[in-house]
């Protein structure tokens, strides 16, 4: 079962809620309309099952006196539509037409990796040293990982504390080859895949470079590490 929760807050800094017009209850719908879909494609995307989403309009200028469209609320979001703030353009083009560009915040807020424990610096992280924590993903900047399976086998590039959120700047990526290892490597072009044994001249982790000399033809090339004992060259 997918759990989807949707929230739109409306904070109008000068001026309650309840003395809103019926303008504004009619810009808050289409706003919750249009970004509440446009946010629900944005975690599908994600793969996410769980998750909340809060729409917040920050502001509105409390001297404003708009007439209530006599057709549906034209709303525009910027392309593309981000977590955390945005501008959204909401146009009237009945009657007395207006248009407004509306202030809004978008948090989508779900389960990340983070550590259970505080670590030392070159551990290769393991399933028991992490664990999940509910986060706002519009406040992590420097990215996360939503899987467990995605951190294991990294490995820290400096003393981390419990809780940290982790994310691609904090960890090495696995180390999947060392030097001297027999390793296989295929050669792509087009639909063609040629494959051949090799030899490891440096250690080597996941989607980086390393020296790869061909068995066959005593060759020293660069191949990228794509797996445990597998390399990759591209034509």
């Amino acid at each position: 079962m997918i759990n989807r929760v949707f929230t739109v807050l409306l904070f109008l800094l000068m001026t309650p809620l309840s003395q809103a017009s019926d303008w504004l209850s009619q810009l808050q719908r289409a706003v919750e309309t249009e970004l509440g879909n446009k946010v629900e494609k944005m975690a599908e995307q994600m793969l996410l099952k769980e998750y909340e989403s809060n729409i917040k309009i920050s502001y509105l200028d409390p001297r404003l006196n708009l007439q209530v469209c006599s057709k549906p609320l034209s709303v525009t979001p910027p392309s593309p539509l981000n977590l955390g703030r945005n501008h959204i353009k909401v146009h009237c083009k009945e009657g007395k037409s207006w248009a407004l560009n509306v202030p809004v915040e978008i948090q989508l807020i779900t389960q990340v990796v983070v550590l259970n424990q505080p670590i030392s610096k070159g551990i290769v992280l393991k399933a028991s040293q992490l664990d999940y924590q509910k986060q706002n993903l519009s406040q992590l900047r420097n990215g996360y990982y939503l899987k467990k399976s995605d951190v294991i086998g990294k490995q820290s590039k400096r003393a981390l504390q419990g809780l940290t959120v982790v994310n691609s700047h904090l960890v090495l990526p696995a180390l999947m080859v060392h030097k001297g290892d027999h390793v296989m490597i295929t050669a792509s072009k087009g639909a063609m895949v040629v494959k051949m044994p090799g030899e490891a001249l440096n250690d080597g982790r996941e989607g980086r470079q390393i020296r790869v000399r061909n068995k066959r033809s005593q060759r020293i090339i660069k191949a990228t590490v794509v797996a445990q004992g597998l390399v990759e060259v591209y034509f």
